[in-house]
């Protein structure tokens, strides 16, 4: 599948909705019960402007938690893509520590079963963050607290703490509040 492509700025971030196993577990996992559909997998940030998907150059680099949390273009085969922006214009200091918060996490080991503590929230409390706020241990980031955390260096907050954040919800804050998100398309 082919995305359109989109030019993004770097402060900019990032979600992706994948078909693939992993990535419709963990939006079935996301889902509160009454919700519609829930669109995003997974979240990264961008931290040089640029193009994602198609041909174009220059390309976007971001930063992205996976299997290690690693530092390139966003690989787009077989995905959808999302930008959003901060509706306000970073700073040249605001934008170095976002990036400098983002070249933290590089080379971090992914913290699977971070997303056991969001399942069970989901499961046995209905939604509720019980047990995902104590998910605070930084080098095992997973997705969503990497963005939320690197956001929240600069002020930009999804209406969650980090440590619970994940996706989906980060999509509905910035869906909802347009004086705050802006969508890149």
């Amino acid at each position: 599948m082919a995305i359109k492509p989109i030019y993004v700025q770097a402060g900019d971030t990032f979600f992706t909705r994948s078909n693939s196993l992993l990535g419709m577990a963990i939006r079935l996992a996301e889902r509160d019960p009454g919700e519609e559909a829930v669109w995003a997998n997974h979240t990264g940030v961008v931290v040089e402007s640029g193009w994602i998907g198609g041909n174009t150059f220059p390309q976007a680099v971001v930063v992205e938690a996976l299997w290690k949390t690693r530092k390139g273009p966003l690989k787009v085969n077989g995905i959808e893509v999302r930008v959003f922006g901060p509706a306000g214009k970073l700073s040249a200091k605001e934008l170095a520590l976002f990036r400098s918060e983002a070249d933290k996490y590089v080379g971090d080991t992914y913290g699977w079963w971070k997303l056991g503590f969001h399942l069970i929230d989901r499961l046995a409390f209905k939604g509720k963050k019980v047990v995902s706020r104590l998910l605070f241990l930084d080098k095992r980031p997973i997705c969503s607290y990497l963005a939320a955390k690197v956001n929240a260096s600069v002020d930009l907050f999804f209406g969650m703490l980090p440590e619970v954040a994940t996706p989906d919800e980060m999509v509905d804050f910035c869906e909802t509040n347009p004086d705050y998100w802006v969508e890149r398309v």
